[in-house]
């Protein structure tokens, strides 16, 4: 998984968003230069402060000016209609995460995914190279937040996180499928991955793509890997030597 999908996949889970929006807009940090640094483990000081000077320049100078725009449009502006501005204003948003892509991708050439042993460190140190202050509490919530929305370990280690309780559920149903109904799934399965790759192909080709629908997708398409690669191994018994 890219840093962009983890981090997309991330800021959807329950209170990671909110835990980022009261880091970025009350305590002066930056969200994606934080999801970095849990993604990455980085922890070295000399590292963190060459990534946040990178970060800080197109931070300034690009996603920030969009992120200002794209509020101001929040609310009516006469003379312009609403209609209208609510078009300029998803355009914009687009533009937004689409220089948020840019800058997740610069840093995660800085510095690839591996695991740290604390989050909570690895966060407190990030953000003091940011050079904002944030309450350690603050940080807090977001590891806590990442931490329960299990993608930290996949994200940070490149295993795919514990199993949910529906995928159990799943996997409970399975086995006990006669193996034509499991190749027929399978078979089911397969198709609706190659569908979803097709969808999401063709919804990164067009100007302003979705990136928070395409993230959603490609979600649903490692879901159904997961279980495409269970019902595989259903029907590949194990060899005991």
């Amino acid at each position: 998984m890219s840093l962009w999908d983890w981090a997309v996949a991330a800021y959807e889970r329950p209170g990671v968003a909110d835990a980022c929006l009261e880091l970025q807009d009350a305590h002066g940090q930056n969200t994606c230069f934080l999801l970095w640094a849990a993604w990455s483990g980085a922890a070295d000081p000399g590292l963190l402060e060459h990534a946040a000077e990178t970060a800080q320049v197109w931070e300034n100078e690009v996603v920030a000016p969009l992120r200002r725009v794209r509020r101001d449009l929040k609310s009516p502006t006469p003379p312009v209609a609403d209609a209208d501005r609510e078009t300029l204003r998803e355009q914009v948003k687009s533009t937004e995460l689409a220089a948020e892509k840019s800058l997740l991708e610069a840093l995660g050439r800085i510095l690839p995914a591996r695991r740290s042993p604390d989050l909570v460190q690895v966060l407190q140190a990030a953000a003091r190279a940011w050079g904002a202050a944030a309450p350690d509490a603050a940080l807090e919530r977001l590891a806590q937040a990442l931490t329960a929305a299990e993608l930290y370990g996949r994200g940070a280690n490149g295993h795919h996180a514990p199993p949910t309780p529906g995928n159990d559920e799943m996997l409970d149903e399975t086995t006990d499928e006669p193996e034509p109904a499991l190749r027929a799934r399978l078979a089911a399965l397969k198709q609706e991955h190659a569908d979803l790759d097709a969808a999401v192909q063709a919804m990164a080709a067009v100007p302003l793509p979705d990136l928070l629908a395409i993230g959603r997708l490609k979600r649903k398409k490692l879901q159904l890997k997961d279980e495409i690669a269970r019902i595989e191994d259903l029907l590949t018994p194990d060899i005991i030597a």
